[in-house]
């Protein structure tokens, strides 16, 4: 269900490879190891995907959109183990993801033009992707209960 960019960037983010300026720092090709969106904080994978308050303000927004607790560690692996349908699982899995894109998107945009998007726009684009993308995939046959759920999160 997640768009192919966001599981890009979720695979890059699990292996530890994006260019981040500790990184860099570490290469000795930067000096500043400073996280653009909080500055007091290093720019680690950590950080920005764990830590940092852009990171967590989109999960807690997607959290309450979709009625699911999305702010534990190690999320992904928390939505595999819950009882939830295959319907719900993989629209919470996609949600994480694209917190996760908009995450690395927005330290760029912060890190190159020096912008930062407010919270709320980058949620409700994040509910714009999630949304289109469900419309896009949707399975055949969504059960009773998915069904109460959708309408309650407003898929459908």
């Amino acid at each position: 269900m997640a768009l192919p960019k966001h599981s890009f960037i979720a695979w890059l983010i699990s292996n530890r490879a994006l260019q981040l300026k500790d990184k860099l720092a570490r290469l000795q090709i930067s000096q500043d190891d400073m996280c653009c969106l909080c500055q007091p904080a290093s720019d680690t994978h950590q950080h920005l995907f764990e830590e940092c308050h852009l990171c967590k303000s989109l999960l807690r927004g997607a959290s309450i959109w979709l009625s699911s607790d999305l702010t534990q560690r190690d999320i992904l692996h928390v939505i595999n183990r819950k009882r939830w349908s295959s319907v719900r699982k993989k629209l919470c899995t996609a949600a994480v993801l694209a917190c996760w894109y908009m995450v690395w998107m927005q330290r760029n945009s912060a890190q190159t033009e020096g912008i930062v998007t407010d919270t709320e726009s980058v949620i409700q684009q994040i509910r714009r992707m999630i949304v289109c993308r469900f419309n896009d995939c949707k399975p055949r046959v969504v059960s009773p209960k998915d069904r109460i759920w959708l309408c309650k999160v407003h898929f459908i």
